[in-house]
């Protein structure tokens, strides 16, 4: 029986229309909402911005992409990902200003959860590959499970975020000005994109010139060591730093909230369509340059760093647009109901455990050999994306659980 209908992204896109607006805070007619930044939005932010990281991921899988289903997530995911940058800046700013002795073990009560659950995941990861008998060399296992190589390659928010965190630490512990402070945070940023600028997707440096391309002039790494090889080491690839700019961000609304309400308050409705036009505008841009200018030349024999820093501008502009764009929407509605505090809840963990189900549920499916005109094609593939996002979820409650519970023993040694 012929299916043309879409029936996935139909479906998808109902999904998410459901959890943005049942329940959700909207303010009255002349008013705006008191606590569009509060912790209940925030947390409720961060549980969309999961959902819609998964939804990227779910979207660059063989088995959509051939099929056209949910193609609106596939080069976004980093718009979401800004939005957990902007949280957790957002929040350090607010609590350091409202806490008194927040910075008093910090790391410990901050950074040390994350690495805590990093390494925890790890765990599930390691058995994963081993259930799937993964050849690895022996330096390659122990710089995977060390984490100077990811076994997991959508852990890279972690080191990242670790980086900045201990950075914020002693940056707002030891600098009394404000300013001095944003400024180091920047320079910290900037020096993580300028060290993709440099790497660009793997060490280029070792070798002749152009040695990833073989007699035939195509891309071969089958000669190449492990290390050598795509992503495997950190800041290989743009994903690990064409978001982090909105950690600077949250900052700097946090600490001026209030003039940031006041400003969009006043002819709020102007703004607010005006920067829907220049995000609008900085989405075609930044699609056109994703594929026109690219972050891969390297492949096409040109290593040259200017078009990669025009990338990095294009998207930081894009997603400061669009991140700024979402916070003024919160002061007129946000989403706020069960099923995004649960999921704002889980973020990290979703984000952390979403690979096994995403993968290992794939391999059930060729999408070369199938065909997606057929209704039982597409009730496949909606059957694949409720297992997706009911696996990350118990995958995550168990990462949480077990994490929660290494930290609490470790919390016990003063030592630690």
């Amino acid at each position: 029986m012929s299916f043309n209908f879409p029936l996935v992204s139909v479906c998808f896109y109902a999904l998410w229309i459901f959890v943005i607006f049942i329940g959700g805070s909207g303010a009255k007619e002349n008013s705006f909402n008191s606590d569009f930044l509060s912790l209940r939005a925030t947390k409720s932010l961060q549980g969309l911005a999961a959902l819609g990281v998964i939804s990227h991921h779910i979207a660059q899988m063989n088995l959509m992409q051939s099929s056209g289903e949910i193609q609106i997530f596939r080069d976004i995911g980093f718009l979401f990902v800004g939005l957990f940058f902007f949280a957790s800046g957002f929040g350090l700013i607010k609590s350091l200003d409202t806490k008194p002795g927040y910075l008093n073990g910090f790391l410990k009560k901050r950074a040390l959860p994350i690495f805590v659950a990093y390494y925890v995941m790890n765990v599930f990861y390691i058995i994963w590959h081993l259930i799937l008998k993964t050849k690895f060399s022996a330096s390659e296992w122990i710089c995977k499970i060390l984490g100077i190589s990811l076994l997991n390659d959508n852990a890279w928010f972690v080191p990242v975020i670790l980086i900045l965190y201990i950075a914020f630490y002693f940056i707002f512990k030891k600098v009394k000005n404000r300013k001095i402070c944003f400024a180091l945070i920047f320079i910290v940023i900037a020096l993580q994109i300028g060290w993709f600028l440099f790497n660009k997707h793997f060490v280029w440096w070792i070798g002749p010139k152009n040695w990833w391309w073989n007699a035939q002039g195509h891309i071969d790494f089958s000669n190449a060591p492990w290390w050598q090889r795509i992503g495997e080491l950190w800041f290989e690839g743009e994903w690990w730093i064409n978001s982090s700019i909105c950690f600077l961000l949250g900052m700097l609304v946090a600490q001026n909230e209030k003039k940031f309400f006041e400003f969009f308050s006043k002819n709020y409705w102007m703004k607010f369509f005006a920067l829907f036009a220049l995000v609008v505008i900085s989405m075609w841009i930044g699609l056109w340059s994703l594929y026109g200018i690219s972050y891969w030349r390297e492949f096409g024999g040109d290593n040259s760093t200017l078009p990669r820093a025009q990338m990095v501008l294009i998207q930081s502009v894009q997603i400061i647009l669009f991140v700024i764009f979402i916070i003024v929407f919160m002061m007129k509605f946000f989403a706020d109901n069960k099923v995004t505090r649960f999921l704002g809840n889980y973020s990290l963990q979703i984000y952390l455990m979403q690979a096994i189900p995403l993968r290992q549920g794939a391999k059930f499916f060729d999408a070369e050999k199938m065909d997606y005109s057929l209704v039982s094609t597409k009730l496949s593939m909606l059957l694949y994306v409720v297992l997706v996002i009911a696996i990350s979820i118990l995958f995550a409650f168990v990462l949480k659980f077990t994490s929660a519970r290494i930290v609490k023993f470790l919390g016990k040694n003063k030592n630690v």
